[in-house]
């Protein structure tokens, strides 16, 4: 499927400050390839007076006649005016024009001053205007810096009502399965893990194809549309890309805390941090702490690669050009699929995590998320109620069936979570599990017999996820 996908809150609410009377100010951002310029184009059809301009790299002259050449097709006596920016926009303001400048980061690169001009126009040019300005940026820092922060030159000036911040994030699951809607839900969580919810990753595969074509054809061929995605997108937005591809390589083989990264990459002692805030900047790499503590005073906080083909790419492919060749047609069989069990399982327990506001009725105080301590122990799923509930629960992404021993070990470990009730009282623990293969006979009886206990599938989770609103889903 090629066509726009969802998106319809954040179409709805550009829609609403196109509408408004008054003037209003709106920020776009999120990381490159999200699907940015993709919502902006769609939410101006229809809208006489919307202009729109990708900036580019370029001097500042050549930055204002580009301007100045796309706007001059909709209102053509822009050309008489003075090439100023301050004129210019001025000009359209008061034409009550939708202006939608895309990439509005490589304008600030060459014009430092222009955040500042736009902070002038909207505190004395626009009173009696309706126009709307949309700025958007790949640049996540940068967009932040110019008009996010509390420091920022607009800060302030962005529509509060309605908000005209959007912070674009990845397509969720049910969204993301538009792409692979002949796939089973085994192989939709498969393609989940591997290509995730960027719009530009998923208009790439062939929903016609496998899993392994789609795979090998995107990723693995040298020539493959994807094959030098990460790599392209860390040279473009970062310096000292070494470092920071061997930080990457480093979580990608399964170290998760500072000490481990630094010195599983190599680099300098004390000096990882550096690289990992810069990394969790752009988004590819997030920190997460256990589910029920407080993160300002937690010491068990641990970095994961957010996204899931950045994930794919460390793991499988950086670092081994010639080894596919090598292998030929047998490569993924030979190197991907047996390891791919293990690689999905973290982006299936996400997805189990997301169903638990579903399947049960309780009001969660917290996200639900991972739990675990400094002694090895670990939850999958906890997930903390206004009530003296604590909803725990296991995932398991193997080719057999969920046995009673995770049951038992669940319960445990689970008085291991420091929590506590609100009021005081006892905890009551409800136990979820979640299962690629079912369950054995054993668990599928206790679950039966208890009322604390529930089982889901794989089936049941993708069902879930791809239902509009849904609050409940099928108990075993």
């Amino acid at each position: 499927m090629k066509d726009f996908v969802n998106r319809r809150s954040e179409l709805e609410r550009l829609e609403s400050l196109y509408k408004s009377n008054e003037p209003k100010l709106a920020v776009v951002y999120g990381r490159r390839r999200i699907g940015k310029t993709s919502i902006v184009i769609e939410s101006i059809k229809g809208h006489e007076k919307a202009v729109y301009h990708q900036a580019i790299q370029g001097t500042a002259e050549q930055q204002i006649d580009y301007f100045i050449d796309d706007i001059s097709e909709k209102y053509p006596d822009v050309t008489e005016i003075r090439k100023e920016w301050d004129k210019i926009l001025k000009y359209l303001v008061k034409k009550d024009a939708i202006v939608v400048i895309d990439e509005f980061p490589y304008l600030v690169n060459e014009n430092k001053e222009l955040p500042s001009v736009i902070q002038r126009i909207w505190d004395h040019e626009v009173d009696n205007s309706s126009t709307t300005f949309v700025l958007t940026g790949s640049s996540i820092g940068m967009m932040q810096d110019v008009a996010v922060d509390g420091k920022a030159p607009l800060y302030g000036r962005i529509s509060k009502q309605p908000s005209g911040k959007l912070d674009i994030g990845p397509l969720p699951f049910k969204d993301a399965m538009k792409f692979f809607s002949e796939y089973t839900p085994e192989e939709q969580v498969m393609a989940f893990g591997i290509f995730g919810g960027t719009p530009e990753y998923l208009r790439a595969v062939d929903p016609s194809r496998t899993l392994e074509e789609n795979v090998t054809n995107t990723l693995l061929h040298r020539d493959g549309g994807l094959h030098e995605e990460p790599e392209d997108v860390l040279h473009r937005e970062l310096k000292e890309v070494d470092r920071y591809f061997a930080v990457l390589k480093a979580m990608a083989e399964g170290n998760r805390k500072n000490n481990e990264i630094g010195q599983a990459s190599g680099v300098k002692s004390g000096s990882e941090g550096y690289y990992l805030d810069r990394l969790r900047k752009l988004r590819i790499i997030e920190r997460s702490y256990p589910t029920t503590v407080d993160p300002g005073r937690s010491r068990q906080g641990r970095y994961t690669i957010r996204d899931p083909l950045f994930r794919f790419w460390f793991r499988f492919i950086y670092g081994r050009p010639m080894r596919y060749e090598v292998y030929g047609d047998d490569a993924y069989k030979d190197l991907i699929e047996p390891e791919l069990p293990d690689f999905v399982s973290s982006t299936f327990e996400e997805l189990c995590q997301r169903t638990i506001l579903q399947i049960y009725d309780h009001n969660f105080i917290e996200r639900p998320g991972n739990w675990w301590d400094g002694d090895g122990h670990e939850i999958d799923i906890v997930a903390p109620t206004s009530e003296e509930k604590l909803v725990v629960g296991e995932v398991k992404f193997r080719k057999k069936p969920l046995d009673y021993g995770v049951l038992a070990q669940l319960e445990r470990e689970a008085p291991l979570i420091h929590w506590k009730p609100s009021k005081g009282n006892k905890t009551e623990y409800e136990y979820v599990f979640f299962s690629r293969c079912g369950f054995s006979s054993s668990v599928k009886e206790e679950a039966e017999e208890r009322e604390d206990v529930r089982l889901f599938t794989l089936d049941d989770v993708v069902s879930l996820l791809s239902q509009k609103d849904a609050r409940s889903g099928s108990t075993h």
